[in-house]
């Protein structure tokens, strides 16, 4: 998490007394998009007067000019239905912003400067939308009766885009807890109110859209209108519809009245503060009396606050929607983290029921395990910030009481492991910007006292490893748009000096090898939206010259195999909502028909796999932590 990235936006009250009707230390600032001033706002909700200059922090209108609109899209934001900031993987950030209307607009700009950065005319009406971590942005279109995801991450004026039907679409909200995309509004066919949420699949180019049905929802009262975040439960969202506001609960599937007086009808945003106070838009045409404005029926020219109650008035604003000017999902938001946990495949083929803890370091970002020939397993975990640490499993069965950190390079961000023949451990790093690292661990345990650099491409996103019956070792890399490479480290510990190109594949998002007793090496591959691949390696050392795909679900994010003694292979797969699967290759080459689900977690975020000389499989998982 960057807690210092979050200071530098946070709103500090100066010291008012608890119990008043004021913004709480910490709190953000509030942002309101006025129709009839075509702007967005942001404000101070400490200042009690928002048509005071001290109130507003930051304002942003579309210009020709500093802004490098062209004055086509300027006249189409008229009726600014949305805006979010958000912050992109590499720090920066931007504001989504959508105009409804016959014809209206949907925008990605820098923050806080204001350049368009896409943007596109549109009809529909267009009521949300939301930046996703891609670069792609998802808009709504509520009598378009869609929900698309464009191609924005592919330049200014890119015009690709996937769309799922969805009547009366009003909200559209990424959920980095699930790795979804909310949605509000209709079925087509039955015309029963829900709320659901989307998978994003597909590669940034080309995106595509699956709905994720095990999370479709009958609203309990219709129209729906806004989702959003609850900052204290990623667990939460709020939502609203034409008669009321309501809390739900993914897991339960319930909805509850909001707090505090906030459930009410009309609502047309809502939110909540670090401090809790909650944030809300509510059509003035709806209050008894009616509000003041009345440029349309849905405007209202204040926002009202929960606990403490508090409103907050611009004069002559016709505000849809407020949203709480942070961008960051929850309280304090952090990249996806979970615990280690083991799953044991007997040699007899059964899976346990269970799993067991390994690791119960919520930080964890990524693991690796190898099996040792005398029985012993290791298992590497990345915590970033901090580095890499190992923790061992005895032939036994007893693990460390501890971990050892091996690495303290808080920058590294994937890792992998290749047992050698002898009793020796390779361990491989990613460090963006620098490339891939290796650091050995002799068969007394004893580890090298510094990692040594064999990739300088510091493009690498993913590395695999394996290692060979001869004590060979082979490491691939993942380099985005370039497609899979393959380095060698011979039996006498030497690196080859370059890698060599094994498949041409682009859009390659994950990447998992396992060595087999016959000496052949088999590389697996998760394409977005295409599936998993694999590709073979002789024991003579020729590549096939494809790879063969082995199972077609598009939706899977991570991948892991471990060879058997006997000769076969096994490939586990996540697929996030849906959990942990596996598939088996026989010695003689003929894969199963389908993959089994083995583990039911759908929050689990990945997966390693290693067999020992016994024929058991030890299956690490990596579930969310937000779950």
């Amino acid at each position: 998490m960057r807690k210092s990235a979050m200071v530098a936006v946070m709103l500090v009250s100066m010291g008012l007394p608890a119990g008043k009707a004021v913004a709480a230390p910490g709190d953000y600032w509030v942002a309101g998009g006025d129709q009839t001033g075509r702007r967005l706002i942001a404000f101070d909700p400490a200042v009690a007067d928002w048509n005071s200059p001290s109130a507003v922090k930051w304002t942003w209108q579309p210009s020709v000019t500093t802004g490098r609109f062209t004055a086509d899209e300027v006249s189409a934001f008229g009726l600014i239905a949305d805006f979010k900031l958000r912050e992109r993987p590499s720090g920066e950030r931007s504001v989504v912003v959508a105009a409804g209307g016959s014809r209206g607009i949907a925008a990605i700009v820098s923050y806080p400067g204001g350049v368009r950065q896409w943007a596109r005319i549109l009809p529909g009406n267009l009521h949300a939308a939301e930046l996703l971590p891609d670069g792609n942005i998802a808009v709504a279109a509520s009598t378009g009766g869609w929900v698309r995801v464009y191609a924005s991450s592919q330049g200014p004026n890119a015009a690709a885009y996937a769309e799922f039907p969805l009547a009366d679409a009003h909200a559209a909200l990424w959920d980095p807890a699930i790795r979804r995309l909310w949605v509000i509004g209709q079925d087509p066919v039955t015309r029963q109110h829900i709320l659901t949420a989307l998978a994003v699949e597909g590669t940034p180019a080309r995106p595509a859209l699956r709905e994720d049905t095990q999370r479709r929802r009958a609203l309990e009262t219709p129209g729906g209108h806004d989702v959003y975040a609850y900052a204290h439960d990623t667990g939460k969202l709020w939502v609203t519809t034409g008669s009321a506001a309501y809390l739900y609960d993914k897991a339960t599937r319930i909805f509850t009245a909001a707090p505090a007086g906030a459930n009410r009808g009309a609502v047309k945003s809502i939110g909540n503060q670090p401090s809790g106070q909650i944030v809300q838009t509510r059509a003035d045409a709806a209050k008894t009396p009616p509000g003041s404005c009345t440029a349309s029926t849905w405007c209202t020219d204040t926002v009202d606050f929960f606990s403490p109650s508090m409103t907050r008035k611009r004069t002559g604003a016709a505000f849809y929607k407020a949203r709480v000017w942070s961008p960051y999902y929850s309280v304090v938001d952090r990249p996806l983290r979970g615990t280690v946990r083991d799953r044991v495949r007997a040699a007899s083929g059964a899976w346990d029921a269970g799993t067991a803890e390994v690791d119960g370091n919520g930080g964890i970002s990524g693991a690796a395990v190898a099996a040792l020939p005398d029985g012993g397993l290791q298992v590497l975990t990345v915590v970033p910030g901090s580095g890499v640490w190992s923790r061992g499993r005895s032939p036994a069965g007893v693990w460390d009481e501890h971990a050892v950190r091996i690495d303290g390079n808080g920058d590294i961000t994937d890792v992998a492991a290749a047992a050698l023949p002898g009793g020796g451990l390779q361990v491989l790093t990613v460090v963006p910007g620098s490339g891939v690292w290796s650091r050995g661990r002799g068969a007394s345990g004893a580890w090298d006292a510094s990692a040594v650099k064999i990739d300088d491409n510091g493009l690498v996103s993913r590395v695999s490893a394996a290692a060979l019956p001869d004590g060979s070792v082979h490491a691939q890399t993942v380099v985005p748009g370039a497609g899979v490479w393959n380095r060698t480290r011979d039996q006498a510990g030497t690196w080859a000096a370059s890698s060599v190109r094994i498949d041409g594949e682009a859009a390659v998002a994950a990447i998992s090898a396992a060595g087999l007793p016959d000496g052949t090496l088999h590389v697996q591959t998760v394409v977005p939206g295409s599936g998993v691949w694999n590709l073979r390696r002789a024991a003579a050392g020729t590549w096939d010259a494809s790879a063969a795909r082995i199972d077609a679900n598009g939706s899977v994010s991570a991948v892991s195999a471990a060879g058997l003694p006997d000769g076969g292979l096994r490939v586990q797969t996540v697929v996030p909502g849906s959990g942990v699967w596996d598939r088996g290759r026989t010695a003689s080459g003929v894969w199963e028909a389908s993959a089994t689900r083995i583990d039911a977690n759908g929050s689990v975020l990945d997966v390693s796999a290693a067999g020992l000389r016994e024929g058991s499989l030890h299956l690490l998982t990596l579930p969310d932590i937000a779950q």
